[in-house]
């Protein structure tokens, strides 16, 4: 466990990125057999959308969340100020913890994935149900793009800039998507890409509550 939470910016004699490389592995292995079993009847390409979600930093970090994991990291002093890097290590450090029980589990005996499983089952099952049913969520940009597409003929084109100095700031970049020449949405965040799905989630927001029309 020890190595599992250890980052190598510590600056320790060990770090978790090894544990990180099997936990991976195991992550991986348990999601498709989780769709698989739940869902036999998606199609391939569905299932590799919803499998990239369940295995996103995104998920991962707010696995590592929802068991306080970030008080438990070691880490150096550079990245715990780093907001930036947050996610970023959180879910690195929760594969690294999955690795670490995986493998504390086959040596102590037991099947590993066999165990690991129905914890990871209960969390899955809603985050999918979700999934299923809001296929654009986390994937604002490309919504906004198939919508743009079809209905415009067009791509949305996004205007963003560099509004706070400070590295790290969580409102560093601000973004605002245009389609058809029209504003649709605006949105802040840490780097350019978070700052544009922010755009594009509140673009495709509007878009739902007063859909347009054809044109």
């Amino acid at each position: 466990m020890e190595e599992a939470l250890t980052h190598r910016s510590a600056g320790l004699a060990m770090d978790n990125e090894r544990l990180e490389f099997h936990g991976d592995a195991v992550l991986r292995l348990l999601a498709a057999g989780f769709l698989r079993q739940h869902w036999p009847e998606l199609p391939v390409g569905e299932l590799s959308r919803v499998h990239n979600q369940l295995v996103s930093n995104r998920e991962l970090a707010r696995l590592g969340q929802a068991m306080d994991l970030q008080p438990l990291i070691h880490m150096g002093v550079h990245a715990r100020h780093d907001s930036t890097a947050t996610t970023a290590i959180l879910a690195r450090s929760c594969e690294a913890l999955l690795g670490g029980l995986h493998e504390a589990l086959r040596l102590g005996g037991g099947d590993g994935l066999r165990e690991l499983y129905p914890w990871l089952e209960s969390r899955w099952l809603p985050l999918v149900q979700e999934l299923l049913s809001q296929p654009q969520l986390h994937h604002w940009k490309t919504a906004l793009q198939e919508w743009s597409q079809a209905t415009h003929a067009c791509l949305p084109t996004y205007v963003t800039e560099e509004v706070e100095a400070a590295h790290g700031h969580p409102r560093r970049f601000a973004a605002r998507v245009h389609v058809a020449g029209e504003l649709l949405g605006q949105g802040r965040g840490p780097s350019r890409r978070q700052a544009e799905q922010a755009a594009a989630a509140q673009a495709w927001a509007a878009l739902h509550r007063q859909p347009a029309s054809p044109g």
